[in-house]
């Protein structure tokens, strides 16, 4: 096996490319600045370029195009804008979205969905006990045990439901003996879940953890799932600690209610003005779409068995009372139906990245990935009590060359895995066990994962146009920016220059008014700011004026022909006193102006200077380019082009 030295920032590995080194042939079309660009890159360029366009282009037009485009980016590479940590940043993180889709395995995620949807056709009637995680993994090994054992007296005929009581550490135990009532799907952890659906009727589960501690589970019944119900309410909450006669009086009021509504009351109307459920009430007592297991039992009942458009007698819940109108009902649909709702369901679940990992294992096998077992079984038994994975452990291996693991033959290293767990603290035993495993699967599947991405740019015609196509792009838009765009728009000196040798390309058909436009609050700001314009430079104007009148005063620089500011008309160009627009401002002038007949500097006409200006300096690059950089076209497999 072969070494790999690891190194900071961009790993290429050679072991990679193996797999995939015989690819079809394409031969150079050709080469700039000694870098060959293939036919294949160019026809998809070609082609998509005459896509967008309304007429077909010249392909001999195109290629001069292409061309310019070609010197551009080796331009970008010599300035070595490829190789900053922006660039690569940016350009990384489009590769990764870009390949997201490859490194899926959709068929397992669609399998999963559909098991899921097959959960949703039914209700499982389940109980269980549940003891906690424990302290530590000492205590949580016993409570294992613990609960192992207590199955085992269940198994051997003992009542669960006295068991439950006696030993569970569920808060409900005492009200429910461990019924969890009907189980369905999405409601409970995805372990507990699992566990209710896999176990047979009248069978009791193996050991389970979730976040919440380790459970078995009883499992009584399996019914079809009834579907789910649009309902309204209205609801009289009762007080808290509530007396029977409290209790009379609040069902006596909802009977008053129930006799409006019965009599023709708007249910709507009358749920917004009674109704004590406030998220529902301010919607005329309508609760979104729910299922089995979703409320209060006795709720539940109640809507789920009254017929559509019919209304409820009140009845009473651990809440209130309640009145329902009964609005809609559905069953659980076909797949086709109900397939993104399953697929929304485990993409929000910890089940959601099964296409990932089923992946995942798929290129561990692609690409040979092995585990120097031998290597991680000794470190396991460096960190059993009485030793630890600790600082002394870290230090020992930090730099070792011992192989970990390998894939597609590429060694990596024992210090690739301390580098990963080097800040996490003492720990020893399972807990470092499974640190070191986990660790060890996350790092394989990341070189596997690495090898994939470069095999699909290798392999893959249209990814690799693609992403090549926006890489070159990222550096076209960024030299293009340095040497043109940006250069054009802030060279105050070339602009400068550039103003005054073509000063006869930038002439006004009409003068206009250069200077500066004041609107004040009123005539006594007015007054103020005149009397101070004296003792204020042109250059700080705007800048002493918005400091020491601030919102009673709004000043702006103006460069405007007749009819283009109705305000400056009416100062300067004869035209009649106007309103301003803004309200707050009841008076204007302006200042420091006159009436010029053409531009007197390049700011004047700012924008066509810019522009023109920027066509210069981009006709200026492209004329350096051509000298500076060699191209060279093979005419043979030009003529290939299709």
């Amino acid at each position: 096996m072969r070494k790999v030295k690891l190194t900071v920032g961009v790993l290429v590995v050679a072991g990679c490319l193996s797999v995939f080194a015989a690819s079809k042939k394409d031969p150079v079309l050709m080469t700039v600045n000694g870098e060959p660009v293939t036919l294949s890159e160019f026809e998809y360029m070609y082609h998509k370029n005459n896509q967008q366009q309304v007429a077909k282009q010249p392909l001999d037009k195109y290629m001069e195009m292409f061309t310019v485009y070609k010197l551009k980016v080796a331009d970008a590479k010599a300035e070595g804008i490829d190789t900053t940590s922006a660039f690569l940043r940016e350009f990384h993180g489009y590769r990764n979205e870009l390949l997201a889709p490859f490194l899926l395995d959709t068929v397992a995620e669609e399998n999963a969905a559909k098991e899921l949807y097959e959960r949703m056709k039914y209700n499982v009637k389940a109980s269980h006990i549940m003891l906690p995680l424990g302290a530590n993994m000492a205590d949580s090994k016993k409570n294992k045990a613990r609960l192992d054992s207590i199955r085992n007296c269940i198994l051997a005929g003992q009542s669960f439901e006295d068991l439950a009581l006696k030993y569970s550490v569920d808060r409900s135990v005492s009200r429910n003996k461990g019924s969890m009532g009907y189980v369905t799907v999405g409601r409970f952890p995805w372990q507990f879940e699992d566990a209710c659906f896999n176990t047979p009727v009248g069978e009791i589960s193996p050991v389970f953890s979730t976040d919440y501690g380790y459970h078995i589970v009883k499992v009584y019944d399996r019914r079809p799932d009834d579907g789910k119900v649009l309902a309204e309410h209205i609801l009289k909450l009762y007080p808290r600690n509530a007396t029977q006669a409290q209790k009379d009086s609040v069902a006596s009021l909802m009977d008053s209610i129930y006799n409006v509504v019965k009599a023709g009351a708007d249910f709507e109307d009358v749920a917004k003005r009674e109704s004590q459920d406030p998220g529902s009430a301010r919607k005329g007592g309508q609760l979104p779409w729910f299922g089995r297991g979703e409320m209060v039992a006795d709720f539940e009942k109640v809507a789920f068995e009254l017929p559509k458009d019919s209304i409820s007698k009140p009845f009473s819940t651990v809440y209130g009372v309640h009145i329902v109108k009964k609005l809609d009902s559905k069953k659980v649909g076909s797949y086709q139906e109900m397939r993104q709702q399953a697929l929304n369901m485990l993409k929000g679940s910890p089940k959601g990245n099964i296409a990932y990992r089923s992946k995942v294992d798929q290129l561990k096998k692609k690409y040979r990935f092995m585990v120097n077992t031998e290597l991680v079984n000794r470190l396991k038994s460096e960190v059993t009590s009485p030793n630890q994975l600790d600082s002394a452990f870290i230090a020992k291996y930090e730099n070792s060359t011992e192989t970990l693991f390998s894939v597609n033959g590429v060694d990596y290293p024992l210090s690739l895995l301390i580098g990963k767990i080097h800040n996490l603290g003492r720990m020893k035993d399972d807990l470092a066990y499974n640190t070191i495993d986990s660790n060890i699967e996350q790092l394989g599947a990341e070189k596997v994962v690495a090898c994939e991405k470069d095999s699909i740019e290798a392999n893959n015609d249209e990814y690799r146009n693609l992403i090549n196509e926006y890489r070159e792009g990222m550096l076209l838009f960024e030299v293009s920016n340095r040497k043109v765009w940006n250069k054009g728009a802030t060279d105050v000196e070339g602009l400068k220059a550039y103003f005054e040798a073509n000063r006869d390309k930038y002439k006004w058909t009409e003068p206009k008014y250069k200077g500066y436009l004041i609107q004040t609050t009123g005539d006594s700001i007015s007054r103020l700011v005149k009397a101070r314009l004296d003792s204020i430079g042109t250059d700080s104007l705007s800048r002493v004026l918005r400091r020491d009148y601030g919102k009673y005063l709004k000043i702006e620089k103006v460069l405007v022909a007749k009819g283009e500011n109705a305000m400056v008309d009416s100062r300067v160009f004869g035209g009649a006193k106007v309103t301003p627009d803004n309200k707050k401002y009841t008076d204007y002038f302006v200042v420091r102006g006159e009436v010029i007949p053409q531009p007197e500097e390049y700011a004047d006409v700012r924008g066509a200077v810019v522009s023109d200006y920027q066509n210069e300096l981009e006709k200026q690059w492209v004329e350096q380019l051509k000298k500076q950089y060699p191209v060279k076209i093979d005419k043979k497999v030009y003529k290939k082009i299709e």
